[in-house]
């Protein structure tokens, strides 16, 4: 899936990724439900982003995928931190605003989705649905279960975030803080959806190539 141009994205996520910590010390702040279905996943968010309402839309991200994906754009790692241990919707909300300005024209008006199988990868199940647009060509997005079923940010865009996640993961690697390693071990958790965007057909070179880069410095040995 050749996605670009998701600087829109990271960006309009960093509008709140400082606000969504919990200044009185309370509880990490949880999505909601997931959807009961991959198929279900995409209807809704399509709908959600027609409307357009974006804090329903942040149930269906995988949580805490839009506060890593903030470090594309810049996002300090106190702030990245702070959105993993308190909750992400804030930063989802965004994320999903963004994306409905930018590369995700694909996801509006009258699409067809179909449910187009399961696969594996480390162990970790991914539900693809074709996503095809009135016009243009058609498009694969990935789910995961998690209280339902939500959209893997990674799996399904990481083609167009890997490039600029080398960076700030590169300097993850040389800080020694509390608030990197929180990163590190997210990142961690990334490493299935990063190769599920890997192997996708359409995947452009330059993008397949930022992936296993990506890939190999989350999995460096610290």
């Amino acid at each position: 899936m050749r996605l670009t141009g998701l600087s829109t994205i990271a960006a309009a996520a960093l509008l709140v990724v400082s606000c969504t910590g919990d200044p009185e010390g309370g509880a990490p702040d949880p999505p909601g439900e997931g959807a009961g279905s991959a198929k279900e996943a995409v209807d809704q968010l399509v709908g959600f982003l027609n409307i357009p309402d974006f804090q329903a839309a942040s149930n269906l991200a995988y949580p805490g995928q839009a506060a890593l994906a903030s470090l594309a754009e810049g996002a300090t790692f106190g702030e990245v931190a702070s959105a993993l241990d308190d909750g992400d919707r804030g930063v989802a909300a965004n994320f999903w605003s963004g994306f409905a300005q930018g590369t995700g024209s694909f996801l509006t008006g009258a699409v067809t989705t179909t449910e187009a199988g399961v696969e594996t990868q480390q162990g970790v199940e991914f539900h693809r649905v074709t996503v095809v647009p009135p016009t243009g060509e058609g498009r694969v997005m990935l789910t995961r279960e998690s209280g339902g079923h939500r959209i893997d940010l990674f799996a399904s865009f990481g083609g167009g975030l890997a490039a600029r996640m080398i960076a700030p993961v590169e300097r993850l690697l040389s800080t020694q803080t509390e608030d990197s390693r929180i990163i590190l071990a997210a990142l961690r958790d990334l490493v299935p959806s990063l190769i599920m965007a890997a192997v996708q057909d359409d995947l452009s070179p330059e993008a397949s190539q930022d992936l296993t880069r990506l890939i190999e410095l989350i999995t460096r040995p610290g």
